[in-house]
């Protein structure tokens, strides 16, 4: 059980990036400063065979020659804002775009592009690493100065926690989540994830426009491609014919939870050839599940490998897209002052 940091490279401007690991319990994290990114995570498969399960770079130069949020913790606002725009106390308030007519995940210097300061480290039965941000006012545009704070534990057997927090000295919206790619088979298995079995408790999901922004309320997964309810091998959903499908090439959606505050398990994954499973939880009102059809195989990967088309996927307990501009969606303002909290637990068996 331990904590230890090692140099992981420099910034163009020279400011170095640093990797901290994390070993307990049968894990082994590395979580860098650049983006305060999951660099690694190191688990046992049914013979207790050890292998990296997340996607990511083996220097600082394959996260900046393009931007693909490997293992990121995302701010301001996860997911995407329409427009590049929304209305609070009558003030409109314009942001950057990024992604089409869009705003995705904070801007084009959201919390993913930054480096993050150590604020302290500890070994012992739970080690973690928290790791702190600190941003001016209007930063991406934003209101407020913000600070942010991400703090990765080994918690219990098998389990990472990530602990999200923000706190901005004018009101706006908050969302938070963890970016991270998975492969239970390992990080660029020429297999990808369609022989995955995935579960998502939700009864709906939210249809997306041709931009990738929710269109009216909430649908029902039943009889569609998104009913995971019963578990389901991602490849057969992928086969399936659907509008919703064909918008993306893939999932690339928002599944709903009527409240939130309450821990809850939001979405298992299982890898059968492995027996590798894991089980994400968070107190937040939704999920988007992405299946990775954008990674195109010119990512510079770990240990040399690429990444391909649905070669990873990514589960990320988060509130709902679009929410500024949707007074039908829960809400994501956090008071000037307040602290918006959020906490993911990924638990591996």
């Amino acid at each position: 059980m331990s904590a230890s940091t090692a140099p992981f490279g420099r910034m163009p401007d020279g400011r170095p990036v640093d990797c901290v690991t994390l070993c307990a319990h049968g894990l082994e994290a590395r979580i860098i400063t650049l983006g305060a990114a999951l660099q690694a995570l190191h688990v046992p498969d049914r013979n207790g065979q050890m292998e990296d399960v997340v996607l990511g770079g083996d220097d600082v130069e394959a996260y900046l020659d393009a931007r693909r949020f490997f293992g990121a913790v995302i701010g301001r606002f996860a997911n995407r804002i329409a427009g590049g725009r929304y209305t609070l106390d009558g003030r409109v308030v314009r942001l950057p775009v990024n992604d089409g007519p869009n705003c995705l995940h904070g801007g084009p210097s959201g919390f993913d592009t930054h480096v993050w300061q150590v604020a302290a480290m500890e070994g012992g039965s739970e080690p973690f690493v928290e790791m702190v941000l600190a941003l001016e006012d209007g930063a991406d545009s934003f209101p407020g100065a913000v600070r942010a704070r991400a703090r990765y534990t080994l918690t219990a057997p098998g389990t990472l926690t990530l602990d999200l927090q923000a706190q901005a000295s004018e009101a706006g919206p908050i969302n938070m989540t963890g970016h991270s790619y998975f492969n239970l088979a390992g990080a660029g298995h020429p297999d990808g994830i369609g022989g995955h079995v995935l579960r998502i408790d939700a009864e709906q999901f939210l249809p997306i426009d041709a931009t990738s922004i929710p269109e009216g309320a909430p649908r029902s997964v039943a009889g569609s491609p998104f009913d995971f309810r019963d578990g389901a091998r991602i490849g057969a959903q992928l086969d399936l014919t659907d509008p919703q499908i064909a918008v993306t090439g893939g999932f690339d959606h928002n599944y709903c939870y009527a409240d939130r505050g309450a821990e809850r398990l939001m979405a298992e994954l299982f890898e059968p050839g492995s027996g590798r499973r894991l089980s994400v939880f968070s107190d937040r009102s939704g999920l988007q599940f992405y299946s990775g059809q954008f990674l195109d195989g010119n990512a510079r990967g770990k240990g040399g490998r690429t990444y391909g088309r649905y070669g990873a996927l990514c589960l990320e307990p988060q509130d709902w897209p679009d929410s500024p501009n949707r007074p039908d969606f829960p809400d994501v303002v956090v008071p000037a002052g307040a602290t918006y909290r959020h906490t993911i637990r990924y638990a591996f068996a």
